[in-house]
């Protein structure tokens, strides 16, 4: 059957599934329907994108980059600013063109846009190349008078020159304001868990009480932190697993002898099942061996329980706005932290697991460009780039030289019990 045809006859099916309604079919006929939904769904999606792409270039066209003059008045903080509208706009042109070629999440997006909006908000409506250094520095003094944060003003300040980059690069403006204009922020290092944090932390009644906060999500209040600190994972990229991503392979070791490890595969994609899982960068892509300490704490078996072999590790996680699994956990494991652990410092967050990866990994004399290939980290310079990277021999024996010494994790209780 040809795939016209093939469409045509589970067109009924596809229809049930995109409306989210029950299907009566074989599982078969199901599983097919899945499989052409998703390429059909990529397809439209490629066509959206050439579309906006070619609407916006024909619109800049037509502005005649300053063709047409208007003027308005805008109110910033007293001070009436008039403002020149003419030609291609931060808010309303360049964040759509610099999202059609860039693919950046639908979170990612809105920030860019927020910021762009913001600009225009306080400095005046400017067509994108009327934007002086001067006006970003006082966009920045703004953002200060408003409350921000030296932190908060950064992040913004980067968005901004990241579009105001793209826009010259593609010729619609000559040169980048906010290039080079950063707020030195007080020191404010994202701390590292301590042996008397992680103590505190796993000695808390998640871990020792067998409890299961409702916001916590079942057994992923449980698992979550414990992976992040034998894997240095990010928290997105450990909450997005599937049960197909936690898989045995094989590899030869130093002797050449073929042996076999079970570990985490980090990928992006979307399966059959339409789970989607986003990736932050290239080098995120990964197969990160499990550490014995896991198979000690039974997460083998906790995978293995699981009655839905083609679902989520961590089923009870619910996706918020923007797709992300662990948006809403993340704010739980937050609040569990304050007051549950002992832990004060308010430096102290999920993420950094990963510093004290990293610490652990020094620890272990384990070489950097090794942890950081187990971390998923950016390579940094031309060499990094070289060679095919290392093979899994090399990553198996790294993680078994890694250890928190001093620190003893509970096993899973299964008591049944809710907070």
């Amino acid at each position: 059957m040809d795939q016209d045809c093939e469409i045509e006859a589970l067109e009924p099916i596809m229809d049930a599934l995109a409306a989210g309604k029950p299907v009566d079919a074989s599982q078969a006929d199901v599983a097919r329907a899945v499989q052409l939904l998703v390429a059909h769904r990529r397809e439209m999606a490629e066509i959206n994108h050439q579309q906006v792409v070619s609407r916006l270039h024909a619109q800049m066209a037509n502005a005649g980059r300053g063709s047409k003059k208007e003027s308005q008045a805008v109110d910033c903080g007293g001070d009436k600013v008039v403002a020149d509208g003419r030609g291609v706009y931060l808010d309303k042109d360049i964040v759509e063109l610099w999202a059609a070629e860039r693919s950046p999440a639908a979170k990612t997006k809105d920030s860019y846009r927020r910021v762009a909006e913001w600009l225009h908000e306080r400095i005046g409506r400017k067509s994108v190349e009327q934007f002086t250094r001067k006006d970003i520095l006082a966009f920045k003094d703004r953002l200060l008078a408003d409350g921000q944060t030296p932190q908060n003003v950064n992040v913004k300040l980067g968005n901004l020159r990241t579009l105001l980059q793209w826009a010259v690069e593609n010729d619609y403006a000559e040169s980048n304001p906010a290039m080079g204009i950063v707020l030195k922020a007080p020191a404010n290092k994202r701390m590292t868990y301590g042996l008397a944090d992680l103590q505190s932390l796993f000695s808390s009644p998640v871990f020792t009480d067998g409890a299961r906060p409702k916001q916590g999500r079942g057994e992923a209040a449980y698992w979550l932190p414990v992976l992040a600190l034998f894997t240095g994972a990010r928290m997105e990229e450990l909450g997005q697993l599937r049960v197909g991503d936690i898989k045995e392979v094989s590899y030869p070791d130093a002797d050449n002898e073929m042996r076999s490890c079970w570990g985490l595969h980090f990928v992006a994609d979307t399966d059959d099942n339409g789970q989607v899982t986003r990736l932050k960068n290239a080098e995120s892509e990964r197969f990160v061996p499990l550490h014995p300490e896991l198979e000690r704490l039974g997460f083998l078996k906790y995978v293995e329980g699981l009655s839905d072999k083609k679902g989520r590790v961590f089923p009870e996680l619910r996706a918020g706005a923007y797709g992300r699994q662990t948006a809403k956990w993340g704010e739980w494991y937050g609040r569990y932290v304050d007051s549950d652990t002992g832990i004060t410092d308010k430096r102290i967050t999920f993420h950094s697991f990963r510093h004290t990866f990293k610490d652990y990994c020094r620890l272990a004399s384990i070489e950097e460009p090794l942890a950081n290939r187990l971390m998923g980290h950016k390579t940094q310079g031309v060499a990094a780039s070289y060679g095919l990277g290392y093979g899994l021999h090399n990553l198996v024996q790294a993680v078994l030289r890694y250890k928190v010494p001093g620190l003893g994790i509970p096993s899973p209780m299964r008591t049944g019990r809710h907070a």
